[in-house]
């Protein structure tokens, strides 16, 4: 048997490798998650926007991961600043969620929040926070991943909003 030959069967068990875009917003959509805020500052100004897209890296250290598109205006000040928070919305913030999903021009001058000591901005009555110095970045596509090193937490005892299917839901009370 020749080599040709042996390639093109091993090519025809493989799984076809290209998924487009809308099969895979499809099968992502039903991948529940926490909606977050994820928030910095730059230029003098407070920048933020609403992300599903937050993952536990490790805990020791304790690292995250977040996604975020480098056309998003929120991207170049994350980048230069070095450093964001990842508020994670309480089950009532649903329209602080959708606040910050859309484009406005000073996002914070309705929000409730606070200032971190190294000026990152911390949603009021969110269920937690985690705020992060980068520590690695790396572009995949159409975004850049960034890892942050989680210098600060704080959490209250509220249930997370969720988003699941293009929907806003909530965590039933365990």
């Amino acid at each position: 048997m020749s080599w040709t030959s042996v390639s093109s069967k091993v090519k025809a068990l493989l799984p076809r490798p290209n998924v487009d875009a809308e099969s895979f917003r499809s099968v992502m959509r039903q991948l529940a998650g926490s909606v977050a805020v994820i928030t910095t500052e730059g230029r003098g100004k407070l920048h933020g926007f609403t992300a599903t897209a937050v993952c536990s890296v490790c805990a020791d250290p304790p690292t995250i991961l977040i996604a975020v598109n480098q056309t998003a205006r929120t991207h170049p000040h994350i980048d230069k600043k070095g450093a964001f928070a990842v508020n994670i919305l309480s089950e009532d913030q649903r329209g602080i969620a959708e606040h910050f999903a859309t484009k406005g021009e000073d996002q914070f001058d309705s929000v409730s929040y606070r200032l971190s000591d190294r000026g990152i901005p911390l949603l009021t009555s969110a269920a937690a926070h985690l705020e992060c110095k980068i520590y690695k970045k790396i572009p995949v596509g159409t975004h850049t991943l960034f890892i942050g090193r989680v210098i600060g937490t704080g959490f209250e005892r509220r249930a997370p909003l969720i988003y699941y299917n293009a929907r806003y839901g909530l965590v039933e009370h365990i």
